[in-house]
């Protein structure tokens, strides 16, 4: 089959300046605007009674906020913003990545030079290492921020670097995000790649049974990404839960 390439790189449509933009930040901007616009139209003219839109939202959001405080009790709540957020960009990037002029759907784009090395138009957000990075990085900078809050700057500093045992905990703060970020590229990649394959062996019937399992496994990442940073930030508040109890009882044992 003449043709039949699947690429890691993101194509580039076009040059802002020195900055390349390519087809998989193009979508993560659609994906956003689509949020932007549906949140919009939900809470335009909210009613005591949701109907519509309106209802939807607050169903997405009340089951958002009860997870969150399954997993983080109180500070549930506080957590919702980041976690909310990323379950719901992730989800909705996974969910167009199957649409027309999207490279796993691969219906409409033959023979129109889209990009500049004539790929196609747009391609899953999350099939490009460089975007879960991105939310990764925000995830574990938040989560530091987080330990600092409770610990301070030099407690913090020390429980990285000093142990026990040393610069084990320093790696495993590395390895969190990193690892949270290659498994959402690798399962939406390499569920595009498939797509893509029967898309050219079967053209239409096969594909469409292979894109329904793809809008399942696009719920199942939003949520596995989402869970392990509601968990990652859990923990850090549960460090400084534990700290502020054992505060509380020296004094009490002094007496």
């Amino acid at each position: 089959m003449e043709g039949f390439v699947v690429e890691i790189p993101a194509s580039v449509v076009f040059m802002l300046g020195p900055i390349p933009i390519t087809n998989t930040i193009i979508a993560a901007w659609l994906a956003m605007a689509v949020l932007i616009v549906v949140s919009v139209l939900a809470t335009r003219k909210m009613e005591l009674v949701p109907r519509g839109l309106q209802n939807v939202a607050e169903f997405a959001v009340e089951s958002l906020l009860s997870i969150c405080e399954q997993v983080a009790g109180p500070r549930g709540r506080e957590f919702l913003p980041l976690v909310g957020t990323l379950f719901l960009f992730i989800l909705i990037a996974n969910w167009m990545g199957i649409l027309p002029f999207w490279a796993e759907s691969n219906w409409i784009h033959h023979g129109v030079h889209w990009t500049h090395d004539h790929g196609p138009p747009l391609r899953s957000a999350n099939s490009d290492l460089n975007i879960p990075l991105a939310m990764a990085a925000i995830v574990a900078v938040w989560v530091q921020w987080l330990r600092i809050r409770s610990s301070g700057f030099l407690g913090w500093l020390k429980h990285l670097t000093i142990g026990p045992p040393p610069l084990l905990e320093l790696i495993s703060e590395i390895s969190r995000p990193v690892s949270l970020a290659l498994r959402l590229f690798g399962n939406i990649f390499a569920g595009g790649v498939l797509v893509y394959v029967m898309t050219e062996l079967t053209k239409l019937v096969v594909p469409i049974i292979f894109m329904s399992f793809e809008l399942f496994v696009g719920i199942v990442q939003a949520l596995i990404f989402a869970s392990l940073t509601l968990a990652f930030m859990s923990l850090a508040a549960a460090e400084h839960g534990a700290e502020h109890s054992s505060s509380e009882e020296h004094p009490r044992a002094s007496h």
